[in-house]
């Protein structure tokens, strides 16, 4: 029997969920909960939007016990990890969505709630955190270690052993040489080329990456 499961976020990135767990069949997707007015009663890819956050409790009582967090991100995760940790708080379990053609090493570990997309590679002893986000395309290598609430963007490449601290975001087409560690927060921007370690907290750009200047 497929395993009913709740939506939290009405946008792109939960049509891009909706469809990996369509594919994967193990899930019945019973709606999705998002605050704006004009979404409610509304359909997603064919999954209604049933309100707000506060009906979480209310499905968690019908019997409906996971969740996904369809709310993506850029540079902030933290909104994203607060629907996360409010879901939890409610005793829901997180759905680990994974795209068939995604190629994932057997001796590599996804935390809870893991989101990946189509045509990822993770390689062999690589960990993942909990609500991480790798998108369609990313490569991450072997040993690379991914903190929780992390979105490694679509193309990105880190390269072996890699270290990538809680809520940091790897852009999109961004590279990372072996053995860098970025820091929590930090932000990679698009198409960055990560020749150094990158501070907890801070922004960089180009090729080689260097610091965002603030003007």
């Amino acid at each position: 029997m497929p395993i009913p499961v709740v939506g939290l976020g009405a946008g792109g990135h939960a049509k891009v969920v909706i469809e990996i767990l369509q594919l994967e069949g193990q899930y019945e997707l019973v709606g999705l909960l998002d605050p704006k007015p004009d979404l409610q009663g509304e359909l997603v890819l064919g999954v209604p939007v049933l309100g707000g956050d506060e009906q979480l409790a209310v499905l968690k009582a019908r019997g409906v016990e996971h969740f996904f967090v369809g709310l993506g991100s850029t540079a902030d995760l933290k909104p994203r990890r607060r629907l996360y940790e409010f879901a939890l708080s409610q005793g829901m379990k997180p759905a680990i969505a994974i795209h068939p053609s995604a190629i994932i090493s057997p001796s590599a570990v996804l935390g809870m709630g893991a989101t990946v997309m189509a045509a990822v590679v993770i390689n062999a002893d690589a960990r993942l955190g909990d609500n991480v986000i790798v998108n369609t395309g990313a490569i991450i290598e072997h040993d690379c270690v991914i903190g929780n609430h992390v979105h490694v963007a679509t193309g990105a490449k880190l390269s072996g052993g890699v270290i990538v601290e809680d809520e940091a975001h790897i852009g999109v087409g961004a590279i990372v040489r072996q053995y860098i560690r970025i820091g929590t927060g930090a932000v990679i921007g698009a198409g960055a080329v990560v020749v150094k370690d990158v501070p907890d907290g801070q922004t960089v750009l180009g090729n080689p990456a260097r610091r965002r200047e603030r003007h």
